[in-house]
């Protein structure tokens, strides 16, 4: 997530199917982890919309951290989208 925007949710898409010994994962930032989705799957084609009650703003830059749940992640892959508002200063001419 960039730093000054104000993030309306993330989306994320299993583009190959996770494995491991977890059962599912979530999607969030450090101190809220489940912020985005919990309970997530790990077919191919699974998928997580996180859009947030309220907009929150980040003033800082914050990475997004996949967690497992029941285990440990072994491989596979997945594609994820930060939603974002942002202003933008008039220009000076």
């Amino acid at each position: 997530i960039p730093a000054n925007v104000m993030v309306i949710g993330v989306t994320a898409r299993v583009t190959e199917a996770i494995t491991g010994t977890l059962t599912s994962w979530s999607l969030g930032t450090a101190g809220a982890g489940n912020r985005f989705g919990s309970g997530l799957g790990l077919e191919n084609g699974s998928y997580a919309q996180g859009i947030l009650s309220a907009p929150m703003t980040y003033y800082q830059a914050a990475a997004l951290r996949l967690q497992p749940a029941g285990g440990s992640f072994a491989s596979g892959k997945v594609r994820l989208s930060v939603h974002w508002l942002e202003l933008r200063l008039p220009g000076m001419g």
